[in-house]
Parts: structure tokens; sequence; C-alpha cells
């Protein structure tokens, strides 16, 4: 699969954004990704580089995913109306179109040990929740779920 969905992504027709279509896709190369949650991590990005001072990395670490990606999670993970981390009705789901992410951020720039330092996930939440609809950051392995859909209007923030 190597190639598949490598497209640049565009935040206007004049400007490249710092994804690519490839980053949202599931592990069969299914590839989705809403133009409010590129719009959302294009400014969580900035947020993150102007608080540090330094070029910021937005990790994609999970995209779009279809009811098969979602019950072989919850077989890991367990469903969240059973004590578990996985929704049910999860946001990352292709019905939804595109509107979710789970993210990890690091500092692009090595330390000098050579190592980019992550950056906390308290700090990604803070940040996302002014460039985001719904954020959840309380993830055992640290990362922060992202996504522009607004739960009391039933669409699209």
């Amino acid at each position: 699969m190597s190639g598949t969905n490598d497209i640049q992504l565009m935040i206007s027709p004049d400007e490249p954004s710092h994804f690519k279509l490839r980053e949202f896709q599931n592990a069969d190369g299914l590839a989705m990704v809403h133009s409010r949650l590129l719009d959302g991590l294009e400014e969580l990005r900035g947020w993150l580089c102007k608080l540090f001072d330094e070029e910021v990395w937005v990790i994609i670490t999970d995209g779009i995913r279809t009811q098969s990606d979602l019950e072989r999670l919850a077989a890991k993970y367990g469903w969240i109306d059973e004590g578990g981390a996985v929704a049910r009705d999860s946001k990352h789901l292709t019905k939804y179109g595109g509107i979710a992410a789970d993210i990890k951020c690091f500092k692009a720039q090595p330390n000098q040990n050579g190592v980019r330092e992550r950056i906390a996930q308290a700090i990604v939440g803070h940040e996302a929740r002014k460039c985001f609809a719904f954020v959840k950051d309380d993830y055992a392995d640290g990362h922060v779920h992202v996504d522009q859909w607004d739960r009391k209007k039933g669409r699209v923030a």
C-alpha cells in the first residue's frame, strides 16, 4: 500500500496543510477527512507552536474507521458502556464523514539526547479545546481524541 493516499491536503487553493490524506486512513487504505477537522488540526498546531515557540508535530494515531475497525478495537479495549475505551457510536466512523482523529503531539526539534519530546496529554487537551467541538484527553496511552461533532445539534460544528 506504499504511496496510497500520499496526497498533500490543502487549507485553501494556494495553501498546503501540514497533513497528507494517508495520515487519516485505516489499515485497509480507506481515507476520509472533513475540512472542519483539518482546520481544527491546523489551528491546534498553531497554538502549540506559539505556546512552545518552536515547530510542533501533530501526529494522527487514528482517523477514519469502518464498523469492522471499531469492533476490532472494542475486542481489544472494550466498549465504553461496559467500562472500556471504545464508543459504539464513534465519531471516527465513516458515517460522520471524517470529523474525528486521535492525536499525539511532539516538539519537532530533538532535545540534547536526540529525542523528540512528547507534549503532555493535558496540555494538548487544553489547547485542543480552543479548536474542536469535543475533546477527550484521559486515555491511559496519552493520546487525545478530537472531533468537530456538535453533540447538542447532532451535526458538524
